[in-house]
């Protein structure tokens, strides 16, 4: 359950205002998803102590960071830059140290998807064949011939 709910929380969480492209906020579904997968993992807590750590991170992660990385985003692309590539890091020092071989994926995932990927679609683009047929838009063709009163008088 908790899985699915973190899965509606990634497909419903509203990207575009957090990158700055629209004004609205519109994640309310995407922040129950998260804030009951929270009170899900934290019911599994062993006491209240680890509850309450539990929820006001998840509070913090789930409603107040993103109008941060918003405001950042909006104030200076550079030091938005700069902080996900610091939050990146920081996983990664994380995984690796609970898990070397999770941390490993996850670098190397955050390498093929930053990197590799792209170059790899920038090098095949040009092995692209294009195909044309009818169900391609129509491409206006201007002529340059008489048109109007000009060419139907005689």
């Amino acid at each position: 359950m908790t899985i699915s709910f973190l899965s509606a929380h990634l497909l419903a969480h509203d990207y575009r205002w957090v990158n700055g492209r629209e004004k609205p906020f519109g994640g309310s579904v995407a922040l129950n998803a998260a804030m009951f997968v929270s009170v899900l993992i934290a019911s599994r807590s062993s006491s209240n102590l680890h509850v309450s750590l539990l929820m006001c991170a998840a509070v913090e992660i789930f409603a107040l960071a993103p109008r941060v990385y918003r405001q950042v985003k909006l104030t200076s692309e550079q030091a938005h830059c700069v902080m996900t590539a610091s939050l990146v890091l920081c996983a990664l020092v994380v995984l690796y140290h609970i898990n070397q071989l999770l941390g490993f994926v996850f670098g190397f995932s955050i390498f093929f998807i930053t990197w590799i990927a792209p170059l790899t679609f920038m090098y095949i683009q040009r092995y692209k064949n294009k195909l044309n047929g009818p169900w391609d838009e129509a491409v206006p063709i201007r002529r340059h011939d008489k048109l109007g009163g000009e060419a139907g008088t005689g």
